[in-house]
């Protein structure tokens, strides 16, 4: 199921997390209202996480979503959720916002909510 899709003129939602707001229209994260680089792989990861919440999603769902059709280094993803957690300022060993689920993946863990 393609996650992107909404009925027309339907406008694309934005969430809010901690410091943080994901514009899923425009893939923008901003944080006190200056913009984050994010890489469109990395953009597309967080949308992913924020769209599944609460559930984490598996390592493959990630692949299949990122990379369909194609195989990539493992080291791929664990460098896309790297710089994730740098635009947030987030720690592996501390997570506040990608906690890894040792063995399956991961989940956003800080529930977003969407922007009035």
């Amino acid at each position: 199921m393609d996650t992107d899709l909404r009925p027309a003129g339907e406008p694309a939602a934005v969430f809010r997390f901690g410091e943080f707001t994901f514009d899923c229209g425009s893939h923008l994260l901003m944080r006190g209202g200056v913009g984050r680089h994010l890489s469109l792989k990395a953009r597309r990861l967080l949308q992913l996480l924020i769209e599944a919440r609460p559930r984490a999603l598996s390592r493959e769902e990630l692949y299949d979503a990122l990379w369909p059709s194609t195989f990539v280094c493992e080291s791929n993803l664990a460098s896309i959720i790297n710089e994730v957690r740098r635009a947030l300022g987030d720690d592996a060993r501390a997570a506040s916002y990608i906690r890894t689920i040792h063995g399956f993946g991961y989940m956003l863990e800080n529930r977003p909510h969407a922007a009035p």
